[in-house]
């Protein structure tokens, strides 16, 4: 079963913790009820929906500069990719899998077992959430340290090139709301009518967020086509294989 949840413009460790933080729900089950894309977005961040056409930036290389300008404990590897990025205006896919796997081996030191990855036919990947130990279920002290730990291991050394390279291959436009660029991505490769609207999106994405377990929401786009979940997965949609 995949399980979907939608995000706002977050980059990964914010992505990562909100997956340590559902393992609790994993634990209990409670996020079985969640189907297709759900609706839960981090609570940290301000939504994003109906941004009417606003960018993160004028271009990749100025997304790129306005990235290594936030940072706040960014690794050295990290800042060396973005700088190159802040040039080149992209970044390559094996700069972007060297960062992933600079967080592997970050929450492996911090004594985690090795994280799983989801990969996404664009080349996105993405934490999967993973099952605490059984004595370890009911501990919130570990719980907490965990998801501190991994948003460390996260700002240090994949947040910002992981949101540039979603942007790179999903949103290029830049869209500053994740429903337009999720729509842009959907219409460029003819995966939804030329015709669809951001509010037809919105619409779709609500249904399935409330979806019971087991129900099937008729959509626009297909859910089963890979192409479908990299452009979502690239706009804020994080998927679990359950």
């Amino acid at each position: 079963m995949q399980i979907g949840v939608r995000m706002g413009h977050i980059p990964a460790s914010r992505r990562t913790v909100t997956m340590a933080i559902a393992v609790i729900a994993v634990i209990t089950l409670s996020i079985a009820m969640l189907c297709g894309c759900g609706t839960a977005r981090n609570t940290n961040q301000a939504t994003d929906s109906g941004s009417g056409g606003n960018r993160l930036a004028s271009s990749l290389q100025a997304y790129a500069t306005q990235l290594l300008g936030q940072d706040s404990g960014m690794g050295p590897a990290q800042k060396a990719t973005l700088r190159k990025a802040a040039t080149s205006g992209k970044i390559s896919l094996s700069d972007y899998k060297a960062a992933w796997s600079r967080y592997i081996t970050c929450v492996q030191d911090k004594g985690y077992p090795r994280p799983t990855l989801k990969t996404y036919s664009n080349g996105i990947q993405q934490p999967q959430g993973d099952v605490l130990p059984s004595d370890k279920a009911d501990d919130l002290d570990y719980i907490q340290k965990k998801a501190k730990d991994l948003n460390a291991c996260g700002i240090a050394t994949v947040d910002s090139v992981d949101a540039l390279y979603m942007a790179q291959v999903g949103n290029p436009n830049l869209y500053a709301s994740h429903e337009e660029g999720a729509v842009d991505c959907l219409k460029r490769a003819g995966l939804v009518p030329k015709s669809y609207t951001v509010e037809q999106y919105e619409k779709e994405a609500n249904a399935m967020g409330h979806a019971a377990p087991g129900e099937t929401v008729n959509t626009t786009y297909d859910m089963k086509k890979p192409e479908v979940l990299a452009c979502l997965a690239a706009n804020g949609n994080v998927f679990m294989d359950r």
